[in-house]
């Protein structure tokens, strides 16, 4: 049984090794052969991806590069990264959502949004906090996130919004203003066109939990990866992207 902290490492150095240096034997090594591929983009299982990869490398390396990711983390067995990608000239927002068994990779979810020049909340959609902080507080920052998509995003009991989110909530996904009312106006704004059904997976590490979560936007089929720094029992700093399902 591999630990958190292997765990992530494993992940760093498949970002570091692999992705942007091509070591396609290490891929090799620590994708496990019953590999299980939920990006619409690569192929499925093991072959599907390390074709990819091998793809990946052939192509000409960015003039300027960025850091491998942003933001990394995890729980038990899954491994979560929030970064930027260049892909044909267009800075691209990623989140990626790892699950590993004995030391290999062997299930990928992923979503990917351009990067808009100007956002609504004046924000990059991955700049801000990095670090994993206050790990006592990990349980209690998975209740409160839960609790919040249940009772306000599920529910629709927007008046208790304030015990969840803090009146100075930082905001990185570009469509909403920063603050509880940035919420209140993007859900008055999308109505019923803004709808959290289920959720799939939380994973929390100290003051960050990711979500995983199955809903519509516009009518239209999506799944949520939406990232959230708590302080004190408050979300304080949300990140978010999305993929149509």
């Amino acid at each position: 049984m591999q630990t958190i902290a292997e765990n992530k490492q494993i992940i760093r150095d498949f970002y570091r090794r692999t992705v942007a240096n091509g070591d396609l034997e290490f891929a090799n090594q620590i994708i496990a052969d019953d590999y299980i591929q939920h990006s619409p983009m690569v192929k499925p299982g093991k072959a599907g991806l390390l074709e990819a990869l091998a793809a990946m490398k052939q192509l000409p390396k960015p003039a300027s590069t960025t850091k491998p990711f942003m933001r990394l983390i995890a729980e038990d067995d899954l491994v979560v990264t929030n970064m930027s990608f260049e892909m044909a000239g267009q800075l691209m927002a990623v989140i990626d959502l790892f699950r590993l068994r004995n030391g290999q990779v062997v299930e990928h979810w992923d979503a990917m949004q351009k990067q808009p020049e100007t956002t609504l909340n004046g924000h990059p959609m991955l700049d801000g906090a990095v670090e994993i902080e206050d790990l006592p507080a990990t349980e209690a920052n998975k209740k409160t996130v839960a609790e919040f998509y249940e009772r306000i995003l599920i529910n629709r009991k927007i008046e208790f919004l304030s015990d969840y989110v803090a009146s100075d909530l930082v905001q990185h996904i570009p469509e909403i203003a920063n603050g509880p009312d940035g919420l209140r106006q993007y859900w008055q704004q999308k109505g019923d066109g803004f709808v959290v059904q289920n959720v799939l997976r939380i994973i929390s590490e100290g003051n960050f939990v990711v979500v995983q979560a199955d809903g519509q936007l516009d009518q239209k089929p999506v799944t949520f990866y939406d990232v959230y720094r708590l302080s004190q029992g408050k979300i304080v700093e949300q990140w978010g992207v999305k993929t149509t399902s």
